[in-house]
């Protein structure tokens, strides 16, 4: 009898178990919804920039569609913040309405403990403030006239120096301070001919070379408050026993409740609604000692002001004035 069978049938065996032993290991259910899961993005707060520091007339440039460079460069700031999408920026039609509501004044140099403060209103992780300490244009002419024959040369260089501090709402820290600088530089030669002649459209060139030159700067301070978000602690979500809102109107899908900002609501929370059934009272105290309810469905909230919320139906009906909101998720 050969003994090749009884050999090749063993050999065979431990082939297999040994392909079996090296194969990478299939992640779990558990496994791969934590990795299919994305990371929540801290939210930030951009408020208007100060150029206290500096002495320039801004009244001769239209730089920032109307608006001064205080709003202008922080709304620069704000949308690169959006496209590089480290950070949830709140809009800044709601940063002023909570300014405005607040009265918090935006004259002078908002320091880290009132932008902690209007963080926490805001419901934000942290709050981006600055200053402008450069904003100038330079202009230089050289040219030539021989016999009334003249060239013109103007050569314009505008510069722009931002700084910015991204203070933590939490602890009314300055974690970090980012710095930008930005240039840019044209040059515009004109001939005249018996004194006519001369440089056109040279306030639209201003403009924009001021505007180049602080969306450069712009672009650098984006860049280095993007680099941080290590050493911000996020703002505490309030938990479930601290939620205590009431639905204080509903048109459609829209439900608005009467907590906001203040009371740590914050747009995203998906909220709880609840109906009370039944009251039950201590005989001996008349104390409420036990609150029957029924679910009503579940709320997103979607804007937040300081003592408002808006949130829209994510499942549910029958959404009535007077139902209790609770439960934080």
């Amino acid at each position: 009898m050969s003994l090749y069978p009884s050999l090749y049938i063993p050999s065979l065996l431990a082939f297999i178990y040994f392909c079996q032993a090296v194969r990478p290991a299939t992640p779990t259910t558990g496994e791969q919804i934590a990795q299919a899961q994305p990371r929540s993005r801290l939210r930030v707060a951009v408020l208007d920039f100060d150029y206290a520091s500096i002495d320039a007339d801004f009244s001769a440039y239209d730089l920032f569609n109307g608006v001064g460079p205080a709003q202008g460069v922080s709304s620069l700031l704000t949308n690169k913040l959006v496209q590089d999408g480290t950070y949830s920026v709140i809009e800044r039609s709601r940063v002023e309405a909570i300014l405005r509501e607040q009265n918090f004044g935006q004259s002078g140099r908002v320091d880290a403990s009132t932008a902690a403060e209007i963080g926490r209103i805001l419901g934000v992780d942290a709050v981006i403030i600055g200053s402008i300490t450069q904003f100038n244009l330079n202009a230089e002419e050289s040219g030539l006239n021989i016999l009334g024959f003249g060239q013109r040369t103007v050569t314009y260089e505008a510069e722009v120096q931002l700084t910015a501090r991204l203070v933590n709402t939490t602890t009314a820290e300055i974690v970090m301070a980012a710095e930008g600088t930005g240039t840019a530089e044209e040059r515009d030669e004109s001939f005249s001919v018996g004194g006519l002649g001369g440089v056109a459209n040279a306030s639209a060139k201003q403009n924009q070379l001021l505007k180049q030159a602080a969306e450069t700067a712009v672009l650098q301070l984006t860049e280095q408050l993007t680099a941080t978000t290590s050493r911000i602690t996020p703002l505490a979500q309030p938990t479930q026993s601290r939620v205590n809102a009431v639905v204080a109107d509903v048109t459609n899908n829209q439900v608005i409740l009467n907590q906001g900002a203040q009371a740590g609501l914050s747009p995203g929370m998906i909220l709880s609604v609840e109906r009370i059934d039944r009251e039950v009272t201590d005989p001996t105290t008349g104390e409420v000692i036990r609150t029957l309810t029924s679910p009503v469905g579940q709320i997103e909230l979607t804007d937040v002001d300081a003592r408002s919320s808006v949130g829209r139906v994510l499942s549910g009906a029958g959404f009535q004035v007077g139902d209790r909101v609770t439960g934080v998720k």
